[in-house]
């Protein structure tokens, strides 16, 4: 039958083969060293850009920015990883001198930007082997992030102006038109001189109405008195009766034209304040979004180019000792686990041979 495992054999088995795990961990924590000793060393340059909000919104709500506005404001890394900038920037920085790599793997291993979470602030890191190339990448790539959303909100700006101009130029030819249409329309036949021409033609006609009236009036008073002549007034009578006769059509002709004058007049007065309005509107959106240049989008700042690391961040020399210390001594320790099992395995088995052997005897 097997022995069960005994915690104090174990212990004695390790300590009697201390030298083992000492030599071994001893190894690795030289050969550790030594690595990391001879890797090169990386130094990480940060440079923060902070995004202020547009200063054209309300100063009540700048205070209160929601968490989505600032995840949205992620989108700035890709500013910052511009693809066209970090060509620039290892050209002028020589990163390619020593590092054949292509230009997508410099890249992910040189460049790293990170918005900051709940916070306004994006950090650009660059690692090199130089620390003062290192700083002065990050402080180019930041500074051209600003310029690159800059020429963004201006070129932004300038088709904002561009459309209102248009808009306003386009108000004014329809503000010109409608003015055109409305003089041309309220001539000489326009509303106000029909209206008085109305009014003259209806004077005229009570006054021949009144004319008539005499007339008939001195026809009735003959015929009373018994004048053998009274044709000359019934003549004269008749004279009056068709000229209020056509006093009357001209009077219906005229009103009628009155009515559709004065509707079409109306209708221009409404085409002209309507276009006056648009062209109001317009040059007020032109005045703003020539007012607003610049003040509608994200302003980027650089707040802190970064300075020259002193201390490279790698390799990490004492975690690589460490690692390699612990990664020796569970190996050991597993090693000479198993050599233990084996080593009671084998007892366990040879007790039944030698007893086996007694019994014989």
């Amino acid at each position: 039958m097997q022995d069960s495992f005994d915690i104090f054999d174990y212990l004695d088995f390790l300590r009697a083969r201390w030298k083992f795990l000492g030599l071994a961990c001893g190894i690795a924590i030289v050969a550790a060293l030594a690595i990391g000793l001879l890797l090169p060393k990386r130094y990480v340059a940060t440079a923060t850009i902070l995004i202020d909000p547009p200063v054209g919104n309300d100063a009540r709500t700048a205070t209160a920015v929601s968490t989505v506005y600032l995840e949205s404001l992620k989108t700035y890394e890709l500013l910052a990883t511009n693809d066209q900038l970090f060509v620039r920037a290892a050209g002028l920085f020589h990163l390619r001198d020593q590092d054949g790599s292509p230009i997508e793997s410099l890249k992910r291993r040189v460049l790293k930007v990170d918005k900051l979470r709940d916070t306004r602030a994006l950090q650009i890191s660059v690692t090199l082997p130089d620390p003062k190339t290192a700083q002065a990448v990050a402080q180019f790539i930041a500074e051209g992030t600003v310029d690159l959303s800059r020429s963004g909100a201006k070129e932004v700006d300038e088709s904002m102006i561009e459309d209102a101009a248009k808009a306003a130029e386009t108000a004014k030819v329809r503000l010109n038109q409608a003015e055109a249409a409305w003089q041309k329309g309220a001539g000489a036949h326009s509303a106000e001189a029909l209206r008085s021409e109305v009014s003259d033609d209806g004077y005229l006609k009570s006054r021949v109405e009144e004319q008539l009236l005499d007339e008939q009036a001195n026809l009735a008073d003959s015929s009373t008195q018994g004048q053998r002549d009274p044709g000359a007034s019934r003549a004269r009578a008749d004279v009056l009766q068709r000229r209020i006769g056509e006093l009357t059509r001209t009077i219906d002709g005229k009103s009628a034209a009155l009515a559709q004058q004065s509707a079409r007049e109306q209708d221009l007065q409404a085409a002209l304040n309507a276009a006056r309005t648009a062209y109001e509107a317009a040059t007020q959106r032109l005045a703003d979004s020539q007012i607003g240049l610049g003040s509608r989008t994200e302003r980027l700042r650089v707040v802190d180019p970064g300075i020259i690391p002193q201390r490279p961040s790698s390799p990490n020399v004492p975690l690589i000792v460490m690692g390699a210390a612990a990664l020796a001594l569970f190996g050991s320790l597993l090693y000479l686990t198993l050599s233990f099992g084996l080593t009671q395995g084998r007892r366990s088995y040879n007790r039944p041979l030698s007893f086996a052997r007694y019994g014989d005897d």
